[in-house]
C-alpha cells in the first residue's frame, strides 16, 4: 500500500470516530459528569444541612457542658494536714470522674476551688466567704468537727449549701439549718456501733470485758465520741467500769509518758481511744515505751488509726490495733459492691495503694453533691443566678434518696431527706491491723478474718 492510500485510510478513520461521537451526542458525557458532581454537592449539602444523620454527626458540635465551681474547704496544712490531703484525693478523684462522664446520671464539669483551712476555725470562716465571692455553688469539707461548725453555721447564714462528708459531731446536725447535709454518720452513731462490734468480738472470743478506759483528744471530735461511749457502755457491756477517763490537746501534746503510765497501772481490758494521726501514733509509741497494751485498744471515731499513716509510721507496731473504718478494700469482695471496683482501681493508678475510709467517704459526698446539682440544672435553675441556683441546689439535696448498692463503694445508702439532713443509713465497720493491713473484722458475718483478741502484746 502506497503512502497515499495509507492517508486515506487514517482521515477516514478519524472522521468514522467523530461521527461517532457527535451521533452519540456530548450531553450523555456531560450528563455523566454532572450527575458525579451533583451526587458531590448533594452529599456535602446533606452534610451541612443535616438531612442524614450520619453526616450529621461529623459536623454538628456537641453541646458545651455546664460547668459548676464547688468549693472545697480542707486542712492542707497545720495539724490535721495528712487527714486534709487524703480527703482531697478522694474529692479530686470523684470529680475527675464526673468530667470523664463515668456516671450517665450527671452531666455537667465540676470545678474545685481550692481552700487551706489551716486547721483553724477563723480562717476556715475566711476562707469560706472567699469562696463564695468567688462564686462556688456549694462547699465540701471540712475534716475536722470543730473547723466544721463555725464554718457550717457561716455558710448557713449566707445560704450557701454545705456537705459534711467526714466530720461526725453531733451538734452540727443538731441546729436546724437549713442549708447543711452530712452523709456520714455522726458521733452517737460511730459510738454505738463501737461498742456494738466490740461487744460481738469479745463474745465471739470467749473474752469477758469488766474495765475501760477513755482517752480522747478535746475537740468537739473527741468529745461528742466519748460523750456517746459514756452513754451506750453499759447496754453493751452491762458490767464494765470506766476505770480512767482523760483527755487532752492533740495539737500541744508531746509526751504521753504520764497517762500511759496510769493506764498500766489500772490495767483496763480495753483503751478507747479518740484520737487525731499525731497523737494515736504518739501513745502507741508510749505503751510500747512502757511495756504495756490492753486485750484490745481500740480507735474509737475512725480518727487517725484509720489513717494508712498510722501502720506506715508504726510498722509492725501497728499489728492489733483496732479501728472504726467507714470503708476497707474487703467491702469489694461482696456481691452487692463489687460493681464499684474500678474507683479503687483508678486510686490505686493515681496514687499506689487503696483508698481508705476518709478518700472513700469525701468521693461519697461528692458524688451525692453532684447528683444534687443536677437535678438543679435539670430543674431549669440557671447557674449564672448564682443565689437562685445554690437555693435550687439546697432543694434538691433535700429529695436525695439513693438505696444501698447504688451509693458508690459503701454498703449504706443515702438519706437526706430526714429534717435534720443528717443521714440515718451511714454506718460503721470495725477493722483490725493485721500483717500490717486493715482488715475488716466487724460485721462478723461479713468479716473475711477473725478478729484476734486479746491481744497478744509486745511479746
Amino acid at each position: 500500500m502506497d503512502s497515499k492510500t495509507w492517508i486515506l485510510a487514517i482521515v477516514l478513520l478519524i472522521v468514522g470516530l467523530l461521527i461517532g461521537y457527535f451521533a452519540a451526542g456530548p450531553g450523555q458525557v456531560k450528563t455523566v459528569t454532572t450527575t458525579k458532581m451533583v451526587e458531590k454537592t448533594v452529599t456535602v449539602t446533606k452534610t451541612v444541612a443535616g438531612t442524614t444523620s450520619q453526616p450529621a454527626q461529623t459536623t454538628t458540635a456537641p453541646a458545651k457542658k455546664v460547668e459548676v465551681k464547688v468549693g472545697i474547704l480542707l486542712p492542707l496544712s497545720g495539724g490535721s494536714a495528712f487527714s486534709g490531703q487524703e480527703d482531697l484525693r478522694g474529692i479530686q478523684l470523684a470529680a475527675l470522674h464526673i468530667n470523664q462522664s463515668k456516671y450517665p446520671n450527671i452531666k455537667f464539669t465540676m470545678k474545685l476551688v481550692i481552700a487551706d483551712t489551716q486547721t483553724k476555725q477563723d480562717v476556715a470562716v475566711t476562707e469560706l466567704r472567699r469562696l463564695a465571692q468567688e462564686g462556688v455553688v456549694a462547699i465540701i469539707g471540712a475534716y475536722n468537727s470543730a473547723v466544721t461548725y463555725p464554718s457550717a453555721a457561716e455558710a448557713e447564714r449566707i445560704g450557701l449549701p454545705y456537705v459534711v462528708p467526714e466530720s461526725v459531731s453531733d451538734k452540727i446536725t443538731a441546729q436546724g439549718w437549713k442549708y447543711v447535709f452530712r452523709t456520714c454518720a455522726n458521733a452517737s452513731k460511730y459510738a454505738y456501733d463501737t461498742l456494738w462490734a466490740m461487744a460481738d468480738i469479745a463474745k465471739a472470743n470467749g473474752v469477758e470485758v469488766k474495765s475501760v478506759a477513755l482517752i480522747y483528744e478535746n475537740s468537739d471530735f473527741g468529745v461528742t465520741t466519748t460523750e456517746g461511749l459514756k452513754k451506750y457502755l453499759n447496754k453493751f457491756f452491762p458490767n464494765a467500769k470506766i476505770v480512767h477517763e482523760e483527755s487532752y490537746p492533740a495539737e500541744e501534746i508531746t509526751s504521753m509518758d504520764d497517762m500511759v503510765a496510769k493506764l498500766k497501772a489500772e490495767n483496763p481490758d480495753i483503751v478507747f481511744h479518740v484520737a487525731y494521726l499525731k497523737d494515736a501514733v504518739l501513745f502507741v509509741q508510749t505503751m510500747k515505751k512502757l511495756n504495756w497494751y490492753p486485750k484490745a485498744y481500740v480507735g474509737a471515731g475512725a480518727g487517725g488509726q484509720t489513717r494508712v499513716e498510722f501502720i506506715e509510721q508504726l510498722g509492725a507496731d501497728a499489728n492489733y490495733a483496732y479501728t472504726q473504718t467507714e470503708w476497707q478494700p474487703d467491702f469489694l469482695n461482696s456481691k452487692a459492691l463489687a460493681k464499684w471496683a474500678w474507683i479503687n482501681e483508678d486510686f490505686k493508678k493515681l496514687y499506689g495503694r487503696d483508698m481508705v475510709g476518709s478518700s472513700a467517704l469525701n468521693y461519697v459526698g461528692t458524688y451525692v453533691l453532684a447528683v444534687a446539682i443536677q437535678k438543679a440544672l435539670d430543674s431549669g435553675a440557671n447557674p449564672s443566678d448564682i443565689k437562685a441556683f445554690r437555693k435550687a441546689v439546697r432543694d434538691a439535696l433535700e429529695t436525695i434518696k439513693i438505696p444501698a448498692g447504688e451509693l458508690p463503694l459503701m454498703p449504706w445508702g443515702v438519706d437526706l431527706t430526714v429534717p435534720n439532713h443528717q443521714n440515718p443509713e451511714a454506718a460503721v465497720a470495725m477493722a483490725q491491723i493485721l500483717d500490717g493491713k486493715f482488715r475488716v473484722v466487724w460485721p462478723i458475718e461479713f468479716a473475711p478474718v477473725k478478729a484476734v483478741f486479746p491481744a497478744p502484746g509486745w511479746g
